[in-house]
């Protein structure tokens, strides 16, 4: 995963239902409280799922995989996931992804107070 996420125009993320709504076999949550939601994200080659919204968030990345990332406006990109990799994501956004090779296994850290402040 690259060291940060194109902007998305938090505006847009009222559009689309929340990703463990969207996609609750994929993302799993893990703690929620007032301040935080920590999700694991799991799935495996092929996986695809639909348009999905995120609070501004810190990624984790576990495994290794490639997916073709749909965002809101329609641009798709090409993203490499490599374990290890931490990313903050400074805005709320959408998107969706299709997993092309290997796993995705990332832990979202959603910091809700960061959403207030967009």
């Amino acid at each position: 995963m690259s060291d940060s996420l194109p902007d998305q125009s938090p505006d847009s993320t009222q559009k689309h239902r929340h990703a463990t709504i969207v996609d609750p076999d994929a993302h799993q949550v893990l703690f929620d409280n007032e301040h935080v939601r920590v999700i694991q994200a799991r799935a495996s080659h092929g996986w695809k799922n639909e348009m999905h919204s995120h609070l501004p968030m810190l990624v984790v990345n576990l495994g290794t995989g490639r997916q073709k990332v749909t965002w809101a406006d329609g641009t798709t990109q090409i993203v490499d996931l490599n374990p290890g990799a931490v990313v903050w994501q400074e805005n709320a956004f959408e998107h969706a992804w299709e997993l092309l090779a290997g796993e995705v296994n990332v832990i979202l850290v959603e910091v809700k107070s960061a959403n207030a402040a967009t």
